[in-house]
C-alpha cells in the first residue's frame, strides 16, 4: 500500500512541477487523499464543461469537468494521476499544447 501511495504522490509532484513551470494560468490544488486532483483554470475559461469538450475534442485528453461534482467546481477540471507516469505524461503534453494553442495573450 506504501508503494501505491509514494507513486501517486510522485506523479502528483511530477503534475504540480510541469504546471507550475509550463502553464502558469493552470493552478493545481493541493492533493486531498486521492487519485484525482483539482485543476483551477478559471483564468481560461470559466466554462469547465465547454472546456473538458474542448480538451476532448481538440487534444484527445480526457478531463473531467469540475462542474461534474457541483456547481462550486466551475472553472475547475480533475485530472487523473492514478496510472503510469508514461501516461500522466502524455496527458499532460497534450494538456501544455492545448494551452500553448489559446493562451490568453
Amino acid at each position: 500500500m506504501n508503494e501505491l501511495k509514494n507513486y501517486l504522490y510522485g506523479n502528483y509532484q511530477y503534475l504540480s512541477e510541469l504546471i507550475t513551470q509550463n502553464l502558469p494560468e493552470i493552478k493545481v490544488l493541493p492533493l486531498e487523499a486521492t487519485y484525482l486532483v483539482w485543476l483551477d483554470c478559471s483564468l481560461l475559461s470559466n466554462n469547465s464543461q465547454e472546456l473538458s469538450q474542448i480538451l476532448l475534442n481538440d487534444e484527445k485528453l480526457w478531463l473531467n469537468p469540475g462542474t461534474m461534482y457541483g456547481n462550486a467546481g466551475e472553472g475547475f477540471l480533475r485530472i487523473n494521476i492514478g496510472c503510469p507516469k508514461e501516461v500522466l505524461s502524455e496527458g499532460l503534453h497534450r494538456l501544455q499544447n492545448f494551452y500553448e494553442k489559446n493562451r490568453k495573450s
